[in-house]
């Protein structure tokens, strides 16, 4: 844990938040570190045993409700021996007809196994499967969905006005994955499965996303010698104003710092994207903007990594120091730098994606601890035949200002007939089908309280 504190690798936040806030953040701030550091060279004194939380249970799916599609690609043991491999599996999709992602997940069974996965959708027949372990060109003209690599986290994207967003999937297509599996693996069974959350069928007002790595840098000058530091760039002009949702960078082992903006080549006005003073190859995520980020017509996207093939280096693969390249493989080094976005239409700066996220259930509402809220909340009786009431407690009228929202376990709001009395909501199940349900109490401000309905 020291070790961890000291090189920056814990808690697992790379970017800097002092250069741009995204949602979500996870830093740790100096004086808390100062702390756990003094504690630990203190002795690590053991505190009061009865003030002891119990250890996180980890959930195999970290999206809540059920989702409209599980594609789980066919089975495959890996051909990665002495070298990384690289695969395209390719799995119908029986759609029947257009639909819109509003979220996904992708659920390796040994995530060790996978160095990363690029999804893709096409036309049914548009992808060949290619198990030949040389598959690095990822399938041209399909349709980007999203990277899964070490760390990565699920996509939800904002699904409630002012914004809906999603990635559209063609009738009757298919779902393809290049995955590269890393050197050592061979043998191993390879099982990966796809979680797809949908809007409802013809939901108006969906902006389509898109997913693009304008900076790469594939030139033969990149390569890092040992015992060298050295830094590499790259820019590409933006063809049309866009708004920016989301911020993938992606470099392997030896990479310590990534900076992204975008500028005007003659005004230089600049437009911070993202920066990461300690690079960890095995956190990686999606970055999701507070505020979507309009780089206008013109602009020029701009990458620079930095990389550190010195022996002080504890994440180089290689002890002592050898020439590392770019290439595919996970001992060698890259420069792939992807954004999803949306196009520009005015306004589209202003809306905070932050806000909206906070409230979505498939990421809010199962699997909470009800005591990171501002109180507790209860269901008499739970399962409810008819009629329930939610109590909670509050001081003076504050709960005359609070509101009550019920979803599926798809995360669709759905109405419960219900009405609030003195500190409490009764509620009636009306016609809504037996089954799991969730409820958020809000504030003017926040949700202030959550919990669970079965209705039988």
């Amino acid at each position: 844990m020291m070790l961890a504190l000291q090189h920056g690798d814990m808690p697992p936040w790379s970017a800097d938040t002092s250069y741009v806030h995204f949602v979500n953040e996870r830093p740790i701030s100096q004086v808390d570190k100062d702390a756990i550091l003094d504690w630990v060279f203190d002795g690590a004194l053991e505190g009061d045993p009865t003030q002891l939380q119990p250890p996180p249970v980890y959930p195999k799916h970290l999206l809540n409700g059920t989702p409209d599609t599980v594609i789980q690609m066919t089975r495959f043991y890996s051909n990665a021996g002495a070298t990384d491999a690289y695969n395209i599996m390719v799995t119908p999709l029986a759609l029947g007809q257009t639909r819109y992602i509003r979220a996904m997940e992708l659920v390796p069974t040994d995530p060790t196994l996978i160095h990363h996965s690029l999804i893709t959708a096409d036309v049914l027949g548009g992808v060949q499967i290619d198990t030949g372990g040389s598959a690095f060109t990822n399938p041209q003209g399909s349709i980007a969905i999203g990277t899964w690599a070490p760390g990565s986290l699920p996509i939800v994207y904002p699904n409630s006005p002012p914004l809906k967003m999603g990635i559209e999937l063609p009738a009757n297509g298919e779902i393809a994955m290049q995955i590269h599996t890393p050197s050592g693996t061979l043998g191993q069974p390879i099982d990966l499965e796809l979680r797809l959350y949908f809007y409802p069928i013809n939901e108006p007002g969906i902006r389509k996303v898109r997913d693009f790595i304008p900076l790469q840098y594939w030139a033969n000058d990149f390569w890092i010698g040992p015992e060298q530091i050295k830094s590499f760039s790259v820019e590409k002009v933006q063809a049309s104003d866009v708004s920016i949702f989301s911020a993938f960078p992606h470099s392997h082992q030896i990479c310590t710092e990534i900076l992204n903006y975008a500028y005007h080549h003659l005004t230089f006005d600049t437009i911070p994207l993202i920066k990461i003073d300690k690079w960890d190859f095995e956190h990686q995520e999606y970055y999701y903007y507070k505020n979507l980020v309009k780089i206008p017509k013109f602009y020029r996207f701009h990458a620079d990594h930095t990389f550190d093939n010195t022996s002080q280096n504890h994440h180089n693969p290689h002890s002592p120091p050898q020439l590392i390249q770019v290439g595919y493989y996970t001992d060698d080094e890259m420069l792939f730098d992807g954004f999803q976005y949306i196009t520009y239409q005015p306004g589209d700066e202003n809306i905070n994606i932050d806000s909206i996220l906070k409230n979505d259930p498939l990421l809010n509402t199962i699997g909470i601890n009800e005591s990171s809220f501002a109180f507790e909340s209860s269901v008499h009786p739970n399962p409810m035949t008819d009629i329930s009431i939610i109590e909670f407690g509050t001081s003076g009228n504050k709960w005359k200002s609070y509101s009550l929202e019920v979803y599926d376990l798809k995360g669709q709001k759905v109405n419960m007939n219900h009405r609030l009395i003195d500190g409490s909501f009764e509620l009636n199940k009306g016609n809504l089908s037996p089954g799991v349900y969730f409820y958020q109490i809000s504030d003017d401000l926040q949700k202030v309280s959550a919990g669970k309905i079965i209705v039988q």
